[in-house]
C-alpha cells in the first residue's frame, strides 16, 4: 500500500474530467482482472482525485470511488466480445445502477451520459507492461521450447545471424539465418519460419511481427557460455559460443553479416553478462563481483585463426545497466482472460518485437 500511496502522489488529476482522469490513471498501470484489487485501486484513485479536485463531482470520496468502480463494470460490459451484443449495458442501465450514490442524492445525468458515450465510443485501454511483449514473442516461437513467461525477463535484443554449419565454405546469404533474442538471463537461437502479415505499430524499435513464426532451435542461459569473436577467410565477423567452464567445448559458431552487427551483438552480451552476475553476488550476499567476474570490465577475445597463438585484445566496457529494473521484481501478472476478468482491455496482445534489422 505504500508503493501504491507513492504512486498516487506522483499523478496530478486536477482540472481533469473525470473520465479523462480515470483513463490518464489507468493507462499508468496493468490493471489487475481480480475485484478485490481493483477495489484497492479504485479507492486510491477517488481519493487522489478529490484531493485534486474537491467538490468537482461530489463532496464524498464514496461517491468518485463508487462512480470509478461503475465505469470499470461499463468497460467490461461494453468490449468484452464475449458479451453479446443485446445483453449490453445500455444508457438507462447505467444511470440506474449509480442511482443514489451520492449520499442519497442522484449525479448529473448529462455527466454520466457524457461517461457512458465516452467509454462506449472509445475503450479504456490499460497499461501495457514488459510480460505484454514477452507474451507476444512466446507465442510467435514454435516447437518444443521453454516458457519466456517470467517476471524478471527482459528482451535487450534481437537480430539476425547466420549459423555456421561448414567453416571451410561460405553459405549462401539466406541460408541458416537464425534470429537470436538477447534477454537479460539467457540466449534464445531460433529459425524465422514464415511471414503472413504487416505491422501496425509506429515504433521503429518495436515492429510487429504478429504473423511471423519462430521455430525454436536452443537457448543459453548467460551464466552458461561465453561469447568469442573469430575471423576466417570464408567468416570474417565470427562469433563463437563456447562452454563457460571450458574453453574447448565449442557450443555454437554464428556470423554477422558486418563488423557492425557483430560489435552491437558482443557489446550488449557483455554488458547483460556483466549486470546478471553482479546481480546474481548481491543476491548471495557478497559485497561485491570481483570474486567471480574480475575487475570491472569485461573482456571480448578475438581470434585471427591465421595467426599460431591468435590475438586477443581486451575492451574495456561502461557499467550502463538496463534502463528498467522489471526483471528484479518478484510480482507475478494476474491473468486477463476475457472470461475470468473484471476488466477487459482491447487493443492489447498484438505479437510486437523488436525489429530484426539492426
Amino acid at each position: 500500500m505504500a508503493v501504491l500511496e507513492e504512486f498516487m502522489k506522483q499523478i496530478d488529476f486536477t482540472s481533469l474530467p473525470f473520465e479523462q482522469a480515470l483513463r490518464h490513471f489507468i493507462s499508468k498501470l496493468r490493471l489487475p482482472g481480480e475485484a478485490q484489487k481493483i477495489d484497492k485501486l479504485m479507492e486510491a484513485f477517488a481519493e487522489r482525485y478529490c484531493e485534486c479536485n474537491p467538490g468537482a463531482i461530489s463532496d464524498t470520496q464514496d461517491t468518485i470511488y463508487v462512480l470509478a468502480f461503475s465505469v470499470i463494470i461499463l468497460q467490461t460490459d461494453l468490449h468484452n466480445p464475449q458479451i453479446k451484443l443485446h445483453r449490453k449495458m445500455d444508457l438507462e442501465s447505467f444511470v440506474q445502477n449509480n442511482r443514489g450514490i451520492d449520499n442519497g442524492n442522484d449525479l448529473d445525468r448529462s455527466l454520466l451520459e457524457a461517461i457512458y458515450e465516452g467509454v462506449k465510443k472509445e475503450p479504456i485501454i490499460s497499461g501495457r507492461d514488459h510480460l505484454d511483449f514477452l507474451e507476444s514473442i512466446d507465442k510467435s516461437i514454435v516447437g518444443k521450447k521453454l516458457s519466456l513467461m517470467d517476471p524478471w525477463r527482459m528482451l535487450m535484443m534481437s537480430t539476425q545471424l547466420q549459423e555456421i554449419v561448414n567453416k571451410n565454405e561460405k553459405a549462401p546469404f539466406d541460408k541458416h539465418v537464425r534470429h537470436v533474442f538477447l534477454f537479460n538471463d539467457l540466449l534464445l537461437v531460433t529459425k524465422q519460419m514464415s511471414t503472413r502479415g504487416k505491422a501496425t505499430t509506429k515504433n521503429a524499435k518495436e515492429r510487429v511481427i504478429a504473423t511471423c513464426s519462430f521455430q525454436y532451435r536452443q537457448h543459453f542461459t548467460v551464466y552458461s557460455f561465453k561469447a568469442e569473436s573469430f575471423a576466417t577467410q570464408h567468416h570474417p565477423f565470427g562469433i563463437r559460443i563456447v562452454d563457460s567452464y571450458d574453453d574447448n567445448s565449442v557450443l555454437l559458431e554464428l556470423s554477422a553479416y558486418n563488423e557492425d552487427d557483430r560489435s552491437a551483438f558482443l557489446n550488449e552480451l557483455a554488458e547483460v553478462t556483466w549486470v546478471y552476475r553482479a546481480l546474481e553476488n548481491d543476491r548471495i550476499g557478497t559485497l561485491g563481483v570481483s570474486d567471480k567476474i574480475g575487475q570491472s570490465t569485461l573482456s571480448l577475445h578475438s581470434f585471427n585463426s591465421d595467426s599460431d597463438a591468435g590475438r586477443r585484445h581486451t575492451h574495456t566496457l561502461g557499467r550502463r545497466f538496463f534502463k528498467s529494473n522489471i526483471f528484479k521484481s518478484g510480482h507475478k501478472r494476474e491473468a486477463l482472460s476475457p472470461s475470468s476478468s473484471l476488466f477487459y482491455t482491447q487493443g492489447i496482445g498484438s505479437a510486437d518485437i523488436v525489429d530484426s534489422e539492426s
